[in-house]
């Protein structure tokens, strides 16, 4: 069964609720050029060990695309609100590890192995990306039933 998409709203969800996200809009999936700034776009890149056979354990990663506009020559004020954007995600990944237990009936061990930048190519806007692995263990997809 596939579970990419309810973790990935569930994970947007779960930042637009958090105080540091106040002033920010949190998408799940990619605004394109539509989206405000600052924002995150959480994203899926690949959902792996996939099983059709009564699913209890998989993977996933997930992208957490940080977004932030400025037409100010020097990067500062952006760098530093995108440093306190990422250590609030890294800093409630363990709380949303615990929320997905209640919420989803998944137990998951969540990784982040690296931040990517975007350079400078996409300016105005600044961005980089947080990759998400997650192994996810139990839990009961929307409508699937144990035979």
């Amino acid at each position: 069964m596939l579970y990419w998409w309810p973790i990935a709203k569930h994970l947007s969800d779960f930042l637009a609720q958090l105080t540091a996200f106040t002033d920010w809009s949190v998408y799940p999936g990619s605004k394109g050029s539509a989206k405000d700034y600052p924002c995150v776009e959480v994203q899926w890149d690949q959902e792996a060990a996939l099983s059709v056979h009564k699913p209890n354990q998989g993977n996933i990663v997930l992208w957490a695309d940080i977004w932030v506009a400025s037409d100010n020559v020097d990067p500062d004020d952006v760098y530093q609100q995108q440093y306190e954007a990422q250590l609030a995600i890294l800093g409630c990944l363990r709380e949303w590890g615990n929320a997905l237990i209640e919420d989803l009936n998944l137990a998951v061990k969540l990784e982040c192995p690296g931040i990517i930048s975007q350079g400078t190519i996409t300016r105005p806007t600044f961005g980089c990306r947080m990759i998400i692995n997650m192994e996810w263990r139990g839990g009961k997809h929307y409508g699937y039933q144990e035979e």
